[in-house]
């Protein structure tokens, strides 16, 4: 019997390696397999007279062939990599918006010149206004259409970094109950769980395409960290991640754990590095939130230098003092603390070419506030009103505590031209309010006047001027040495019986002229005499002509730019990272193929191989067929001598 049962042994383990050569075959292609192996052991021997004699084998155990090295690697290149493609691919999306023709900023701010180069050239022509109009609106309406189009990247941006976290924290309670059938299974078989550790092994893959992970095993179970160390999955047991509002931007979301109840501050980029999350967070830091600004920032800075030459000018209807565009930026000062105090940003129109295109955080310790400009971390501290200045170099703005009373610990976010490019609008609707000329005033002396005194050239003051100084005036004597001062336009007495004297100096809406008797045969004004003061409205374009120098003056825009030059900034800004996370992504994946080649030469299923292994165990198999087909006949051959 001795010789049947050893054969009997061998057939059963080359059945074995057969069945478990063939299970590889069939899951060459399965994500997450890892090739099993069938381990053989010598049974006991017999003991003989003559020694011992050995007793066949058995099946000690299957187990997987896994490499943690090159498993480790794989999940670190594979979240690079994801990290690369996600930021290449929303960088991508806002480089074609930012640079295209029909929806970025650059066309349009050419055509609006161009317009104003024909009021320049053509100052009274109703057409070349109207055209100058048409430019503004389309101007206003793209950066509107800019700034909703940024603003729904972030809102977007938000959904995702929501639903990345749900992903990461069903991944994270499959791989916990993993964990736990894992140890359950071992237990009581005390033997591995193959295809248990091949689903966590796909779980971990899966995860580490979502977020940077860091898997430390340890008897036989997985524990996930993320970031920084944060635990994601203990053993059998998973945290829960959540997102708060970022605390230095509320507009913006965070993933964050949470640990026996409490939520644990938000993570960002310096923590979030790897997985589609990490690109998702690094495109709005990088590059979302400073476009975002520098819009914003042309817009203000675009319509306030705009308006500050529109308001030198006069338009056709003799009304100074009036803005071309309407901007008005919002929530510039965000309280980041639980305090009501408040900071008010004041931004004087001369310093709009000092606004840089970054946001700041204003802290207060109690004695002394800091402002940081967060675009490269240089700061000023000190009183409020001298932190807004760094070095020598103004930021362009001016902080003041408004309502409140700011308290140690306190902070706020800054941001001088939030929502400019959202607000911008025009401020008028007309051709004829299109301001093209310097202001002028004609004075006259009436034809019928019976005294011969003269009225001298208008003499004011601005800008800003005075709000009527284009209004039609007229000085009228009603008595002898006695006038009074008509406002025709409004219909208002200035004043009345004033007194004359010769050559004094006659002040109202803002300008002065001196009326004279005249040196030879003077005779003073006689009652009923009129002298007018009004609009001169002429062909004069040297206001338009400073519309058109504007699209080429370097002192436009903070850092030596003009506004086209400071656009083109922004848009090969972002083309280049852009390009710089395609050429990322394109060499992670290639690393990542190497990688995972390495590991599935270990790891993986050789057919050839396994096609070989076919072979050896079904001749082994045969062999111990015919081991017992031997056996059977020497039993026979006993049999028979006995009969």
């Amino acid at each position: 019997m001795a010789l049947i049962n050893t054969a009997l042994t061998a057939l059963d383990a080359a059945r074995a390696g057969l069945q478990n050569a063939q299970n590889n075959i069939a899951n060459v292609n399965t994500q997450g397999y890892h090739r099993r192996e069938v381990a053989f052991g010598t049974n006991l021997s017999a003991y003989t007279g003559g020694g011992f004699l050995g007793a066949g084998v058995h099946v000690e155990t299957v187990r997987g062939i896994y490499n943690q090295f090159l498993d480790s690697e794989v999940l670190a290149t594979q979240s690079l990599a994801e990290r690369y493609d996600n930021y290449a691919i929303h960088a991508s999306t806002l480089d074609k918006l930012l640079g295209g023709q029909n929806s970025g900023l650059s066309g349009t701010i050419q055509n609006f010149f161009a317009a104003a180069n024909e009021v320049a050239n053509a100052p009274t022509s109703t057409a070349a206004r109207q055209s100058l109009l048409s430019a503004g609106n389309s101007l206003v309406t793209r950066f509107n259409a800019v700034e909703d189009y940024l603003a729904s990247v972030q809102d977007n941006i938000n959904e995702e970094v929501t639903s990345t976290v749900d992903q990461i924290n069903r991944l994270a309670g499959q791989i916990a109950t993993v964990n736990n059938q894992i140890t359950a299974f071992q237990a009581s078989s005390q033997q591995p769980a193959n295809d248990l550790l091949d689903t966590r092994s796909r779980l971990l893959e899966d995860l580490s395409k979502l977020v940077n992970i860091t898997v430390l095993d340890q008897d036989g179970l997985s524990s996930v960290f993320i970031g920084n160390g944060q635990a994601l999955v203990l053993g059998s047991n998973a945290t829960t991640m959540s997102t708060i509002a970022d605390s230095a931007d509320p507009e913006n979301l965070l993933p964050a754990i949470q640990s026996g109840g409490t939520t644990l501050p938000g993570m960002d980029t310096s923590v979030i590095t790897g997985g589609s999350l990490g690109g998702l967070l690094a495109f709005r830091e990088e590059i979302l939130k400073p476009s975002q600004t520098a819009v914003d920032r042309l817009a203000y800075v675009m319509a306030t230098e705009f308006n500050e030459i529109h308001n030198d000018g006069a338009d056709l209807n003799g009304k100074v003092n009036q803005n071309f565009f309407s901007v008005t930026p919002t929530q510039q000062a965000l309280n980041l603390g639980s305090t009501a105090a408040s900071i008010t940003v004041t931004i004087p129109p001369a310093n709009a070419n000092l606004l840089t295109d970054s946001d700041y955080i204003l802290s207060y310790d109690g004695a002394n506030y800091t402002l940081t400009r967060l675009s490269d971390g240089m700061s000023a501290t000190g009183t409020l009103a001298a932190v807004t200045t760094f070095g020598s170099s103004s930021q362009g703005f001016t902080l003041a505590v408004g309502a409140g009373v700011p308290a140690a610990g306190e902070s706020w976010l800054i941001r001088p031209m939030h929502d400019s490019a959202r607000s911008i609008d025009m401020a008028i609707s007309q051709p004829s309010q299109v301001a093209a000329a310097t202001p002028s005033l004609d004075t006259i002396a009436a034809s019928s006047n019976a005294g011969t005194a003269t009225i001298g050239a208008a003499a004011f003051a601005g800008p800003p001027y005075n709000a009527a100084l284009l209004d039609t005036v007229r000085i009228v004597f009603t008595a002898a040495g006695q006038y009074d001062v008509i406002d025709d336009t409004t219909g208002a007495t200035l004043a009345a019986a004033q007194a004359y004297v010769s050559g004094n100096n006659i002040t109202y809406n803002g300008w002065t002229v001196q009326i004279t008797n005249g040196a030879t045969a003077p005779v003073a004004p006689q009652v009923g005499d009129t002298f007018t003061v009004k609009y001169q409205a002429t062909g004069d374009n040297s206001i338009a002509l400073q519309y058109a120098a504007a699209q080429t003056n370097s002192a436009n825009v903070q850092g030596g730019l003009t506004y086209s030059s400071a656009y083109n900034k922004l848009v090969n800004y972002v083309a280049s990272l852009a390009s710089d996370a395609k050429i990322s992504a394109e060499t992670n994946e290639t690393m990542l193929s190497d990688v995972k080649a390495q590991r599935d030469s270990i790891s993986g299923v050789n057919l050839d191989e396994e096609a070989a292994k076919l072979i050896q165990f079904q001749q082994a198999y045969q062999a111990a067929a015919k081991s017992i087909q031997t056996a059977n006949s020497i039993f026979d051959e006993l049999l028979n001598a006995v009969r």
